[in-house]
């Protein structure tokens, strides 16, 4: 206890407590003396010093049980939340030699009743407002709780004002000459008009920035400035006197739902501005859940009392203001101008906000100019600060845009470049150049074509790629057509290269023209693509000095074979025949080798393949008998021979033979009645050949053209034909 005597022993100490309890005496039993209206500054006075106030805790006390209770000092114009009923009591004085006309105002439009009693008048109630009492029921129409009053000369009074609310019990009273009020009003009126009018202008500017430009920060900024303009107008009075003036319930809970929504919409503003979604994803996260929390409160604040929303409000306001600080200062290091703007714009808000709370608590007076406009002059500054910053912000936007358009212009410029290049390579290429499409349909050929089939590319662009192959009889009868079909159906599945031999069709010459096809993918901005390839099979230059030539060759089942030595075996006979006989020649050599493969090793009878070519599944069924090892072991050998008189083929299958002599008897026009798509072969081969002699087994023949002889077979009338 040595050292708590030594602290009562100190000298300064001892003065300290003694002057803090003089103060005390002195606040709370200091009496409290009249104050004489006719000495009332322009500006006016606050009644704060001059009043005192007592606690109604029973709630139902009458006026003259009123009159006789113990009245304390106010301190302060506030005196927090209360349900009780408090009663005021300013006593008055006119010293001078005339009446005077007096308005006593309540800074405070939040109140929900104020009743207004002179001592002199007694139980009467003279004047009521707040707004728990329709508008109209006011003695002067202003936003804010007014009563006009009337002194004579030398004449005493004492003013009791009855005040019940459920907000804060805020007793913000003033007193002006009649005169004085009015005028001070009308000034007020003009520049609060021309506040409020450029807060909208500001919104409504955004509003036509978001619709122009679809940028939703314009959007949030101007749901923010929205929302700010509305739950200010309710604050101070304005939504009461003008758009609900006899909705009390309304407008007494109107405030909480406005405050809410200026809440979910400053923090959608700071989730947009700073792109938080894009560069900081937790406080993304709580910025949208005190949004939505907000919207909420918009709707389930109107029924909370008003305390608890207001404790709701500031939490949220607290973490809101928390990650403006957090995320401006985390700005920095992205961009430093627009945060300075950003950081400045709340700065003055708060600001403005604290010089009125020390405007309303009495410790600066009312009747400096910068402490009464204080929120007008901080939001002003604010909403400036913010649209200077927004502006800052998308002009950052604007030039990295601009940056990225260039680049982007560059880009195109490259590509331009590179498809005019490609385009050159592509028409300039000596071989045909094909872009297909997934579908197989010709999308764009190089003017080889015109060269190779004598059709143009427009001509053939949005045909299908299997349009251009080749056909005898039938698309669906031609083994070419259906290996094509089989390549490029397996290439559009596997996206692998592929590579195969065909015929192309020719547009003014009826005779195929052989060509080896080379499938690949690329892509392009439209897609993925197929590329072909088509080039001619050039001709072996020593066939030129053939005099003579034998050759023999094992082949196995498949059928691209038949195709690819069926071309082999007539690349010699240019210079002994003519490009008919040899066309004819090669047909029919491969109608026999794809008969000694189909009908010879795999054994499919003519009735087999006539079904699975009805039912469209002929090389799904000629596969399955290549894979069975009973017939895919099988070999088809050939023998050849060449010289300038004659050409001869010798065939043979392993398989059971068949029945050649009923084939031979086959009547072409039955096979055309009943649409078969095969068994012409065998027909046109006799047409062709000079000699077609089977053994008796069927599984041989022996097939020889004599070169000197004219053709006894002639082409088929065909669409293709020109007159």
């Amino acid at each position: 206890m040595k050292g708590f005597s030594d602290i009562q022993n100190f000298l300064p100490w001892r003065v300290f407590c003694k002057l803090s309890f003089t103060f005390f005496i002195l606040s709370v039993f200091s009496p409290i003396f009249a104050f004489d209206p006719s000495s009332l500054p322009y500006d006016g006075i606050s009644l704060v010093p001059h009043a005192e106030v007592w606690a109604d805790e029973e709630g139902d006390t009458n006026f003259e049980k009123m009159q006789k209770k113990e009245f304390y000092p106010l301190s302060s114009s506030s005196l927090g939340y209360s349900d009780l009923t408090h009663w005021f009591k300013i006593p008055v004085e006119n010293k001078s030699s005339h009446s005077i006309s007096w308005i006593l105002e309540i800074h405070y439009s939040q109140l929900d009743k104020a009743e207004l009693y002179l001592a002199s008048k007694g139980d009467k109630v003279l004047f009521r407002g707040g707004d728990r009492i329709p508008f109209g029921e006011r003695p002067i129409q202003y936003r804010f709780p007014s009563f006009p009053l009337e002194l004579k000369a030398g004449e005493k009074d004492t003013v009791y004002l009855k005040i019940q609310t459920k907000s804060s019990v805020n007793f913000a009273a003033f007193a002006y000459k009649s005169e004085d009020f009015f005028f001070n009003i009308s000034n007020e009126q003009i520049l609060l008009g021309i506040y409020f009018g450029s807060l909208l202008v500001m919104a409504l500017y955004n509003l036509f920035l978001f619709l122009s430009t679809k940028e939703k920060t314009y959007l949030a900024f101007f749901a923010y400035v929205g929302a700010g303009v509305l739950a200010q107008w309710s604050l101070q009075g304005y939504s009461f006197q003008f758009f609900w003036p006899n909705s009390i319930v309304w407008a007494s809970h109107i405030i909480t739902c406005f405050t809410f929504l200026v809440s979910a919409t400053t923090a959608d503003f700071i989730r947009l501005y700073f792109d938080a979604p894009h560069y900081y994803p937790n406080s993304n996260r709580i910025l949208k859940g005190i949004s939505v929390l907000s919207y909420v409160l918009v709707v389930v604040g109107y029924f909370l009392p008003f305390g608890f929303a207001l404790a709701l409000y500031v939490f949220l306001s607290t973490i809101t203001l928390s990650m403006i600080l957090f995320l401006g200062f985390q700005g920095f290091s992205r961009n430093l101008r627009p945060v300075l703007f950003f950081l400045g714009a709340w700065l003055a808000l708060v600001t403005g906000a604290f010089v009125f709370t020390l405007r309303f608590s009495g410790i600066i007076p009312h009747t400096i100019s910068l402490a009464y406009w204080g929120v007008e002059i901080g939001t002003a500054t604010h909403i400036l600060l913010l649209a200077l910053a927004l502006a800052d912000r998308v002009n950052d936007l604007s030039k990295d845009l601009s940056s990225k358009v260039e680049d982007l212009n560059e880009a195109k410029h490259a590509i331009e470049q590179s498809e005019l290049r490609f385009r050159n390579l592509f028409e300039g290429a000596e071989e045909l150049l094909l872009t297909l499409d997934q579908e197989g349909n010709i999308k764009d050929a190089n003017r080889t074509l015109s060269r190779l089939t004598g059709y143009k590319p427009a001509e053939v662009e949005g045909k299908n790629f299997l349009d251009l192959i080749y056909t005898l009889d039938t698309q669906e009868g031609s083994i070419v057509l259906l290996l094509a079909k089989e390549k490029l159906e397996e290439h559009l599945r596997t996206r692998k290269t592929v590579e195969f031999h065909s015929e192309f069709k020719q547009k003014y010459v009826m005779e195929p023209k052989p060509v080896k096809i080379r499938l690949q993918s690329f892509e392009s901005e439209a897609g993925r693509k197929v590329l072909g390839k088509v080039s001619e099979i050039s001709e072996d230059i020593l066939s030129r000095f053939l005099i003579s030539e034998s050759m023999h060759f094992t082949v196995n089942n498949y059928l691209r074979n038949a195709d690819i030595l069926s071309r082999q075996l007539t690349s010699n006979l240019s210079q002994f025949a003519g490009s008919e006989v040899i066309t004819a020649i090669r047909t029919c050599l491969r109608e026999v080798l794809i008969n000694a493969i189909e009908h010879g090793n795999l054994g499919i009878s003519f009735d087999e393949k006539t079904d699975a070519m009805k039912s469209g599944n002929y090389m799904e069924f000629i596969q399955k008998r290549q894979r069975e090892a009973f017939y895919g072991a099988r070999n088809v050998k050939v023998a050849y021979s060449l010289n300038s008189k004659r050409i001869g083929f010798e065939i043979e299958d392993e398989g059971d033979g068949f029945d050649f002599k009923k084939m031979l008897n086959l009547d072409g026009e039955k096979l055309n009645e009943e649409s078969y798509t095969h068994g012409r072969g065998i027909m046109m081969t006799r047409k062709v050949f000079d000699v077609v002699k089977f053994n008796e087994k069927g599984n041989k023949v022996l097939l020889i053209k004599y070169l000197q002889k004219p053709l006894k077979y002639k082409r088929e009338p065909s669409s293709l034909d020109i007159d």
